[in-house]
């Protein structure tokens, strides 16, 4: 065998593990070898003989039957936080945003067509809901979403076209609605999430720029709306744009705040 041949076997070897290892989400977190075999298009016999490899090195685990992802993940996470200068020059003005305020406020970057959080600095006067590291959210409803799209609407028209899924009776379901939300979001600087993505929780975001000028994440301040009405939070407005603007700079913006 060639060593062109040994490279191109080698990569289609790699292609299959990734597509395997993409099968799994927060929705589906275990799956059995048939539906991994449906999902990928990959054969069975194959798909099998990939699972075992990616177990030796801790990469899938199995358990009565089914498959989910290994431990062997979880070093990595630390690594890729690290790597990510956003967070490094952002959480110490987040923390100090919480601190301010006494809310909660987010870190959070767009991954396709999907809020990633990787930053959160929390506060015991805003105790409430779960949250992790790497946390994924829907941009349809929430105010970060808005936020990393507000200037990429084609990224919503997709999201829409595959469809979306109503939260609360607030969740905007409507692709029309949405573009005009997202629009008034890039005009005025900030979005508001109005019990959209879950009952009870009011939020408001503002976007980050890099020194190109592009937006390249979101911070945000989120509570319940028994103590965080929707007149409350929003009068946290200015702050939230003030450190966003001051995350920004240190990021290489220059938009002549």
């Amino acid at each position: 065998m060639s060593a062109d041949v040994q490279k191109e076997a080698l990569n289609n070897s790699v292609a299959k593990a990734v597509t395997i290892l993409n099968c799994f989400s927060y929705e589906r977190p275990r799956l059995r070898l048939k539906d991994i075999a449906a999902m990928t298009g990959i054969n069975q016999a194959t798909a099998y003989r990939m699972l075992n490899t990616l177990k030796e090195y801790n990469l899938i685990e199995q358990l009565d039957g089914t498959y989910s992802l290994g431990k062997g993940f979880l070093k990595y996470e630390g690594i890729v936080l690290n790597s990510m200068e956003i967070r490094r020059i952002g959480l110490p003005l987040l923390e100090d945003l919480s601190n301010t305020l006494k809310v909660n406020a987010n870190l959070a970057v767009l991954d396709e067509n999907e809020v990633v959080y990787i930053a959160r600095a929390e506060t015991s006067y805003c105790a409430y809901g779960y949250f992790h590291i790497g946390m994924r959210r829907p941009i349809h409803c929430t105010a970060l979403g808005k936020v990393l799209v507000c200037r990429t609407p084609e990224i919503a028209r997709e999201v829409f076209k595959r469809g979306v899924k109503q939260y609360t009776l607030t969740t905007i379901t409507d692709e029309t609605e949405y573009l005009k939300e997202i629009e008034q979001v890039r005009l005025q600087g900030y979005a508001m999430d109005r019990e959209e993505w879950s009952n009870g929780i009011n939020c408001i975001a503002a976007p980050l720029y890099d020194v190109t000028g592009e937006i390249v994440a979101g911070i945000s301040i989120s509570g319940p709306t028994s103590t965080y009405p929707e007149e409350k939070i929003q009068e946290y407005v200015p702050l939230l744009i003030d450190y966003s603007h001051r995350i920004s700079a240190r990021l290489g913006s220059d938009r002549g705040w």
